[in-house]
């Protein structure tokens, strides 16, 4: 029913991807690299669009009860829980979310619990509001799967400096979901020691056939001590909308949360994000399910192509998310001759692992969300590349 086949020229519009290209990569680069697609939006998001654009009046806007009730259709029907008003915060996105968070929660010189390897913007926004940071390191099994090293969790936890831990659920980059043994140990361990799970579900709508997403919101106590941010922003590739829909459904937590965001500015929804969300959530749902199968099929495709062309890598299992998590340090001495590799051999901008923590290093992440003719072109570049060494 709809076009995943087509090449968009971005070149030109100001995106991040193509225009702002690493210092001193190759002119014929391809960047699968950040979280965003190379497919265009739904048509029924671009219908909405186009009518919100031939309105005429661009000006402040809030979740009205059409907005409302996209958002409850859509979590009812999807992640089988229920949300009102009264719920929900709005933010210019989730790493805002995250910062509103860090500073109504905590003070300087608190502690901040992450789990690398993982977004970096949760290490990256806690130092910058002098906030220190813990690390619980995922731990890897030998399929290359991820799992959560619940003793050294509870050690981390029961230190009376940390206040909030960041849960990336499904995670990214590793791609897990995280199932409900999983988080419902977590929610118990954070409840026993008083900390708050700010939880990043913003991928929680890309799930790979067959597998299944639980959202922390179904976890047995978490409303009372969590903070549920979502998006339509990657689900639908509508990141340059910058609307991220916030639930917390703790009266105190929520209270406390919306003063902090309103203190930062913090103030309705963009215009074009009210027209696209409700349209995404009410009317794209086949679109989501076509791009989930063309993801599955494209994370198959760059499996075969490394396990064939450089057996020594290790391919993360995709559970969830377009992105595709693999180990390359069989091949490398250090992070900064992968890096090397892949930008002036291959001739490829991926997300260098490192920068998701020092798990990360050897490591690169590849954006699957693009055309397969395209990934062919990509795979074939490394698969050339990979004859040097």
């Amino acid at each position: 029913m709809y076009d995943f086949t087509s090449s968009i020229d971005r070149n030109g519009t100001g995106a991040n991807k193509w225009d702002s290209r690493p210092e001193g990569l190759c002119k014929n680069y391809m960047p699968l690299s950040v979280a965003d697609m190379e497919f265009s939006a739904a048509p029924e998001i671009k219908e909405a669009l186009h009518k919100a654009v031939d309105h005429g009046i661009y000006g402040y806007t809030m979740p009205d009860d059409a907005y409302i009730q996209a958002l409850k259709h859509w979590f009812s029907t999807h992640h089988n829980f229920e949300i009102e008003k009264d719920n929900l915060v709005t933010t210019r996105g989730v790493i805002s979310a995250i910062k509103h968070a860090i500073k109504a929660f905590s003070n300087e010189g608190d502690e901040v619990l992450i789990q690398p390897p993982v977004y970096y913007p949760f290490k990256a926004s806690t130092l910058s509001l002098k906030r220190k940071i813990v690390e619980n390191p995922l731990v890897r099994d030998e399929s290359g799967r991820y799992h959560i090293d619940f003793e050294d969790l509870e050690q981390k936890l029961s230190r009376p400096t940390v206040k909030l831990m960041f849960l990336c659920s499904p995670h990214n980059p590793v791609g897990r979901i995280w199932s409900k043994e999983e988080l419902t140990k977590l929610v118990e361990l954070a409840k026993k020691y008083e900390v708050l799970i700010v939880s990043d579900e913003i991928h929680s709508d890309l799930i790979m056939p067959g597998k299944t997403h639980v959202s922390l919101a179904n976890i047995p106590g978490a409303k009372d001590i969590s903070i549920i941010c979502t998006a339509v922003s990657k689900t639908f590739n509508l990141a340059g909308l910058m609307c991220s829909n916030i639930f917390i459904f703790k009266p105190e937590l929520k209270e406390k949360f919306d003063m902090q965001a309103k203190l930062d500015g913090a103030f309705g929804i963009p215009y074009f994000a009210r027209s696209a969300t409700i349209a995404a959530y009410q009317n794209a749902e086949a679109w989501l399910e076509e791009l989930i199968k063309v993801v599955d099929d494209n994370y198959k495709l760059l499996k075969d192509y490394i396990e064939k062309h450089l057996d020594k890598a290790l391919v993360t299992p995709l559970e969830a998310t377009y992105l595709a998590w693999v180990d390359f340090s069989a091949y490398f001495d250090d992070e900064k001759s992968l890096e090397d590799f892949m930008q002036n051999k291959a001739g490829l901008c991926l997300d260098e692992g490192y920068i998701f923590g020092d798990e990360g290093k050897g490591f690169e992440r590849f954006n699957l969300a693009l055309p397969s003719l395209e990934l062919k072109e990509a795979l074939e570049r490394l698969k050339e590349a990979s004859q040097t060494l």
